[in-house]
């Protein structure tokens, strides 16, 4: 295990230099602590606003010119998982002095080389403003790793000793298995195991003791050797190489493989199935051939369209959220802005069902408002434009509170002499909408998906009724726009009178008609 620490900086370019091996795809962000509002929000990170961040942050020591803190933590090879490396540098942290509650951190680890490693980004400012400590901060750095990985090697290499006992295995070469792909080296001489890590043998046992722990698989490991079987070979269709089927086996189930012989050419291997403790030949799950029978992504992607379409047969209103669910189960992939997404590759999907998928997550969406009777149901048929059909009568009612108790506020607020506007208007400004539908009034809050009988909840009506029989002047009026001119509506809402569902949108926004027309646009 070494760490270095490199160049420091006064504008934190090691952000920079992270953040571009992220936006590669050879690293990622996998600590983040004390950045204050960019802490919640992944979608406002940036080079920038972290950057501008660290730099504001430093800027409570006006004296100290390079404010950078950037290390790197690195091991011989995968000695070390990701994990295990973040635990560390957390550890090499506080005993450098940049640990201290409130101080901004940075962890991201890289993938880009053969050996596994971690940057760290910080501030060479403590929270209180004074500069932390650098003095021979070299030799310290030194001493901080090799005091780590001596109280932590000690007792992990116990625990490890103790957890691969505990394993059911039928032979040697499975108990060493355990070793093997937990990062260690497992090697016999002179009848003892010996167990070597970082360059170091850090325990042995006995082969005569390790012996004496083998067991035949009873009707459990049977049982569970189906079960991996089925896992296996769902997960091998998922991937496209070797390298992919471990890290999504490893990741989902905790099980790691074991390839024996050449790197390239195994002609067997084992399982370690960690979440049962136990560790299974190969070839008793499937056979080597059968296991490393990968196909490419263009080829499982070619097959995405014909899933979905199965899908949709099986259930005609599906949504993305359900189709991605079983994409995800089964290919690995989903579906997003008409693309399927698979790893970094994505390929548009066909546009029939593009539309047909959207159709239902507005369908989806609309069904949110929760209609309490058929007319309802066609009220908000008819603005949304979905078929009533497609919609249903909620069993559960619906909630709303929230508008009711605006609409009662503004009706309050129209009692005050002075105020001349209409209580559509003041409707509007809320975001509520009214419209007159079957000679009945109804006021829909799309923000919060509620919509309310005015009479049925008993609203005084004297305010939404008019004198003039014809035009009913509603919401609607100061939104329908059409050629840049307002016009009143019918009394009652026509079949062109749509609203447009923008499932990607802000639920507080809505864009253009389905025939183009801007019926609604929140002022």
């Amino acid at each position: 295990m070494i760490a270095t620490i490199l160049k420091s900086s006064s504008s934190f370019s090691a952000v920079r230099y992270n953040e571009r091996k992220v936006e590669n795809g050879v690293a990622e962000l996998v600590a983040i602590r004390n950045f204050g509002y960019l802490q919640d929000a992944p979608d406002m990170r940036g080079i920038t606003s972290l950057r501008n961040y660290l730099m504001d942050y430093s800027a409570r020591n006006d004296r100290t010119r390079m404010t950078q803190f950037h290390a790197a933590i690195s091991c011989k090879g995968s000695e070390y998982s990701k994990e295990e490396l973040i635990s560390i540098a957390w550890k090499y942290l506080d005993k450098m002095g940049y640990n201290n509650e409130g101080q901004p951190v940075l962890m991201y680890f890289h993938h880009d080389t053969d050996n596994n490693h971690l940057h760290i980004v910080t501030s060479r400012i403590s929270p209180d403003g004074k500069k932390i400590a650098d003095s021979m901060e070299n030799i310290r750095s030194l001493k901080a790793i090799e005091s780590i990985m001596s109280i932590d090697q000690k007792h992990q290499n116990s625990e490890m000793m103790k957890l691969a006992k505990s394993y059911h295995f039928e032979s040697v070469s499975q108990f060493m298995a355990i070793f093997e792909t937990s990062g260690y080296e497992a090697y016999i001489q002179d009848k003892d195991i010996y167990i070597k890590r970082g360059g170091q043998v850090q325990d042995k046992i006995a082969v005569k003791d390790v012996e004496k722990l083998c067991r035949k698989n009873g009707e459990d490991e049977k049982k569970r050797i189906r079960q991996l079987r089925a896992i296996l070979k769902k997960y091998r269709d998922q991937s496209t190489s070797r390298e992919e089927l471990e890290s999504m086996l490893k990741k989902k189930f905790g099980i790691s493989i074991k390839f024996l012989g050449n790197e390239f050419s195994p002609y067997g291997y084992m399982v370690v199935d960690n979440a049962t403790k136990s560790v299974f030949k190969g070839g008793d799950i499937l056979g080597i051939k059968n296991l490393l029978q990968f196909q490419s992504r263009e080829e499982k992607l070619q097959k995405v369209d014909f899933f979905i379409e199965d899908k949709l047969r099986e259930n005609p209103l599906a949504t993305t959220f359900d189709l991605n669910h079983d994409l995800h189960r089964f290919y690995g992939c989903y579906i997003k802005h008409g693309n399927i997404i698979m790893g970094k590759d994505k390929v548009e999907l066909a546009d029939y069902l593009v539309q047909k998928i959207k159709y239902n997550d507005k369908v989806a969406w609309v069904q949110g408002f929760s209609p309490v009777n058929d007319q309802q149901v066609r009220l908000l048929s008819k603005m949304f434009n979905v078929s009533s059909e497609h919609l249903h009568v909620s069993e559960n009612g619906n909630n709303i509170y929230s508008t009711l108790y605006t609409i009662n506020e503004q009706l309050e607020l129209g009692k005050d002499k002075g105020c001349n506007e209409s209580i559509f208007d003041r409707l509007n400004d809320e975001g509520i909408w009214t419209y007159r539908f079957e000679d009945k009034f109804f006021c829909v809050n799309p923000s919060k998906r509620e919509v309310v009988d005015l009479e049925a909840n008993g609203i005084d009506m004297s305010k939404f009724k008019t004198s003039r029989s014809a035009d009913i002047e509603t919401s609607e009026h100061k939104h329908h726009v059409t050629s840049g001119k307002s016009r009143p509506i019918s009394n009652e809402i026509g079949s062109s009178d749509r609203i447009n569902y923008n499932p990607d949108a802000n639920r507080n926004s809505y864009g253009e008609v389905d025939d183009e027309r801007a019926m609604i646009r929140r002022s």
